[in-house]
């Protein structure tokens, strides 16, 4: 724990009479402890509002596991971690969430799985199967002598899923449902935190100041959301991306406590995370018109490591990390300085696109506490 900062007091946090609430009042009492990782857990929590799950993709030491843990449970939903997958365990779920029958309807589940190495092959095409149908359909139902309360009906799911760049890639070739998932139904939050410093583990859940409505209205011809809807492109289809961008815009007027979308919360939702998501688009290739369209892991894997340092940082140490050879650092950088998200200020050192570096002083301007 870093022993000159405290948490900040909820009084402070959240000021008696501040309305509308400010997306940092959440974001600091974070990033006092876990420099860096306040906005990505805010997209998580604004995630489960909008019901839109999320792959949180990062190298080792992003912050990403942390992440999954912090985003808070909201008013209305039954979260449950997942670090193992059967439909056993699935029944036992289910049979806490019963009512009056032997089958849970009409809610809203959160599935978080803290890292998805942890499953294994058996435990993720158990989850893959169950998750897909839940996601598109809204129901499953496998009810045998051993799981005879495993009936879901007219439930809504958001996954809050953190992975790395290899599983992440692994899983869309290996699996045709992983890929169609992947590429329709989650975004993509590349973690990039050249803010952090050190490690701390503090059993600490960010605060909710107060229980969050669900209902602003979204009148679209008062609105410009083509900024939202260019950013969502890259994740999800083209017609999926519009309803994205109003499910986001909407969520986020909610969690500011605002009865109408206004085009500040556009504004300020771009202004927050494009660079995480813009970041995931940019990568996309195909290697001919046959190919489909992918992000290649070792590129994920280098941009999430330069990422790490606020800063340049060494060809040769960014070798010693990722276990590879300078020549490989080469090749991997050759395609993010083509598409603009690092730069190469000499031959042997990296670092993060000019665009980044703003944004990420400008994001530490914003978590600065006074002494």
């Amino acid at each position: 724990m870093n022993e000159n900062r405290e948490i900040p007091s909820l009084f402070r946090l959240f000021p008696v009479g501040r309305r509308p609430m400010e997306v940092f009042d959440f974001v600091k009492q974070i990033d006092v402890e876990y420099t860096g990782l306040g906005i990505p857990t805010l997209y998580g929590t604004l995630s489960i509002l909008a019901n839109k799950s999320v792959f949180f993709i990062g190298g080792r030491g992003t912050g990403k596991t942390r992440i999954i843990d912090l985003i808070p449970k909201i008013d209305g939903t039954e979260v449950q971690n997942w670090d193992t997958f059967t439909l056993g365990e699935l029944n036992d779920y289910c049979y806490d969430l019963i009512d009056s029958e032997d089958y849970i309807a009409n809610k809203h589940l959160v599935f978080k799985v803290q890292e998805f190495s942890t499953l294994s092959d058996y435990h993720r095409e158990i989850f893959l199967t169950v998750c897909s149908k839940i996601t598109t359909e809204g129901r499953y139902r496998h009810v045998t002598r051993h799981t005879k309360y495993l009936d879901i009906r007219n439930c809504k799911l958001t996954l809050l899923i953190a992975i790395q760049p290899r599983l992440y890639s692994l899983l869309c070739n290996k699996y045709t449902q992983w890929e169609s998932m992947s590429s329709d139904r989650f975004t993509k939050f590349l973690l990039l935190n050249p803010l952090r410093s050190g490690t701390v583990n503090v059993p600490f859940i960010p605060t909710l100041p107060r229980k969050i409505s669900q209902n602003p209205t979204l009148h679209e011809k008062e609105l410009d959301l083509n900024k939202l809807v260019e950013l969502f492109k890259g994740h999800v289809s083209e017609g999926r991306a519009e309803l994205y961008a109003k499910d986001y815009a909407v969520s986020l007027a909610s969690f500011m406590g605002a009865e109408k979308v206004e085009q500040e919360h556009i504004d300020t939702f771009y202004q927050v995370f494009h660079p995480y998501l813009e970041s995931f688009s940019v990568l996309q290739r195909a290697e001919d018109l046959d190919s489909p369209v992918t992000v290649r892991s070792g590129d994920m894997k280098l941009l999430s490591e330069i990422g790490k340092y606020n800063g340049t940082v060494e060809k040769q140490k960014l070798a010693s990390d990722l276990y590879v050879t300078e020549r490989s650092i080469e090749k991997g950088a050759k395609h993010l300085l083509e598409v603009g998200l690092i730069e190469r200020p000499e031959p042997a050192k990296y670092y993060l696109s000019e665009n980044l570096r703003k944004f990420f002083e400008w994001y530490k301007n914003k978590i600065d506490f006074p002494p």
